[in-house]
């Protein structure tokens, strides 16, 4: 069921985004996308302010990724679940939220770093924890679920 809601809101998020014009995409672009992300699936681009953003699937993700006019990768934004959390942070999250499960994965990639924001729940509770590639957690949000 949560898996199913997730890809739901990743869905109409995606959907908002393919209404628009379809952008002129230049080929310097296209090669540094398709070297990259050899199995898209689904590819729909946006442009906003000389930055490319390709929305798309790829191994069952939902990833988007941005881009510069000269086909440089800016940043990557993936959407998945708990088996593709890397295990020295699936680990830590594990021991120190006890109880409480991986509802879903926001992963933010970019030349500087990598950062993981993890919604857990519990039957009260969201809860959305921040971590880098080493497991290094902070809370960052919690909200009681509707009764």
């Amino acid at each position: 069921m949560k898996k199913t809601i997730f890809a739901f809101l990743a869905f109409i998020s995606f959907s908002a985004i393919a209404a628009g014009p379809r952008p002129e995409i230049n080929q310097q672009i296209l090669n540094s996308f398709t070297q990259t992300f050899s199995y898209a699936e689904d590819v729909v681009w946006r442009e906003d302010n000389h930055l490319y953003q390709a929305n798309f699937w790829q191994g069952g993700i939902n990833i988007r990724a941005r881009y510069d006019d000269q086909g440089n990768l800016l940043e990557t934004i993936r959407y998945y679940f708990e088996k593709q959390l890397p295990p020295v942070v699936l680990a830590k999250v594990k021991k120190k939220y006890t109880g409480k499960s991986i509802f879903g994965i926001t992963e933010i990639s970019s030349d500087e770093n990598t950062t993981y924001y993890i919604t857990l729940q519990d039957e009260k509770n969201w809860y959305t924890v921040k971590s880098d590639i080493y497991g290094n957690l902070q809370r960052f949000d919690n909200f009681k679920k509707a009764e």
